[in-house]
């Protein structure tokens, strides 16, 4: 204790001067931890710094040509800031709207909805645009040049063709790639969650729609071939859903990887792969096992074994009781549908609150007792639904579509370097019969392009995809 007047000591300076500088970091601190966000720096225009979602994860820097920094979540004071922060929140939220009108409107296949989409997405571009104009960043990012180039090329091998206005449709559809993910640099962490929840919602309101469609037999959401009924929901065609829920699943599933306890992200990825499956798509199923390794590798085998393991067990129970309404021939069953849902949600519920052990133990069980439920319920159309599906489904023959494969194949060797043109590959090709079959679509995007624009545009198409999975 000293006395009245005493200097303090180096050492009494030293720590002083520590508590001092706690006591103002402590704010800062403790509001970066409630937002999760980066507090806002002022720039002047020669001396400017990140995008908004750069800011989000890294310190605010200087960047000579790029836009003010703004972490959106911690907005802005001024009214300029909020202003920007509102506008960009708002291009998410119409971005938002134009999923759910391409997907509750069949897809976006038919031109009315194509142009309401593109209208929308083109409207939330202006808008983010104009919260935070076009940067060096964006010309930088890497999915934008070969977007750009494949688009270019397609133009230039139309005309080559003699049908120049045959390319309109994948330039925009390019240019519409690049302008979402200008729209998606420039929303703040919060907005993203709200987008997040959006899609997830959409992917789930397409998923029970399919369902109800195959279990009630609802013709604008069920599709009829080989035998069986297949979900194809809101966009009327089976594999396209199923082009939906896989990634939306993929999606969820990776955020329950990091929250493996959420209940509210193990029945959305329940619903989802519930969907899916009901699709019966095969490039569903495939995909989705494709994007389960790439999961695995990015987040490790054990916590993403431990974050699917209950909605894929939920996911089979629900199928299981859908699959007596799947044969034509067999009536509906959509009260055991429903039974099957509800308790596959359960049983992915339940097992998200276990114990590694303890869901293994319940998921044998509940195996068990799904099976034996199965059994009474539907009791011997059961055996033959599966059996009637297994046949249609579980193999890989695909007679048509392989021959279509095959005249695509042949329309690329015809042209390899620039294609038969945009729209212009024959797909054709002779039964033994003599009949002649035709087909508008190879079913396959990657035969689909190189036939229509040669090696060199399924080059470029290979390179933006690669470019996005960096990004």
């Amino acid at each position: 204790m000293r006395t009245e007047g005493a200097h303090p000591s180096p050492g009494q300076v030293r720590r002083r001067g520590v508590v001092a500088a706690a006591k103002r970091i402590g704010p800062l601190v403790w509001q970066g931890a409630r937002y999760d966000q980066p507090s806002v720096r002022h720039e002047s225009q020669a001396a400017i710094g990140s995008l908004p979602s750069d800011a989000a994860f890294s310190a605010p820097t200087k960047h000579e040509g790029d836009t003010p920094t703004l972490a959106s979540g911690t907005a802005n004071a001024s009214p300029g800031g909020a202003l920007q922060s509102r506008m960009t929140a708002g291009a998410g939220l119409i971005l938002l709207v134009a999923v759910a009108v391409g997907l509750f409107g069949q897809g976006a296949y038919y031109a009315p909805v194509q142009r309401s989409v593109g209208a929308l997405v083109a409207a939330a571009t202006v808008l983010a645009l104009a919260a935070w104009p076009p940067t060096r960043s964006d010309v930088r990012l890497l999915p934008v040049a070969p977007a750009v180039a494949l688009a270019a090329w397609a133009a230039l091998d139309a005309a080559l063709h003699g049908v120049p206005a045959a390319s309109v449709g994948l330039a925009l559809l390019l240019l519409a790639v690049v302008a979402v993910l200008l729209v998606c640099r420039r929303i703040g962490r919060e907005d993203r969650e709200v987008l997040f929840i959006g899609v997830t919602g959409i992917g789930l309101v397409v998923a029970l729609a399919g369902w109800l469609g195959v279990a009630g037999r609802v013709g604008a959401w069920a599709f009829q071939a080989q035998g069986v009924w297949r979900a194809s929901s809101l966009l009327s065609y089976p594999n396209a859903t199923a082009a939906v829920l896989a990634p939306v699943a993929l999606l969820v599933l990776a955020r329950l990887v990091d929250r493996p306890r959420s209940l509210p992200l193990a029945l959305a990825v329940t619903g989802l792969l519930a969907g899916l499956g009901a699709t019966a798509s095969r490039a569903g199923a495939l995909a989705l096992a494709v994007g389960l390794l790439v999961l695995a590798g990015l987040q490790g085998p054990r916590a993403t074994a431990r974050a699917a393991v209950g909605p894929c067990a939920g996911a089979v129970l629900a199928l299981a009781c859908l699959l007596p309404s799947m044969p034509v021939a067999s009536p509906p069953r959509l009260a055991l549908a429903l039974v099957g849902l509800c308790a596959g949600l359960t049983l992915a519920a339940v097992m998200a609150r276990l114990r590694w052990r303890s869901a293994v133990a319940l998921l044998l069980a509940g195996a068990l007792a799904g099976g034996l439920a199965l059994v009474a319920l539907g009791g011997r159309g059961a055996g033959e639904a599966i059996r009637t599906v297994a046949e249609a489904r579980i193999n890989l023959a695909s007679p048509d579509r392989g021959a279509a494969r095959r005249a695509a194949l042949r329309a690329t060797a015809e042209h390899p370097v620039v294609g038969a043109g945009p729209g212009l590959a024959d797909l054709r090709w002779k039964e033994p019969d003599g009949g002649i079959h035709f087909f508008a679509y190879a079913h396959n995007e990657y035969a689909q392009l190189a036939a229509q624009l040669g090696l060199v545009g399924l080059t470029l198409l290979a390179v933006l995809l690669l470019a996005i999975a960096r990004v």
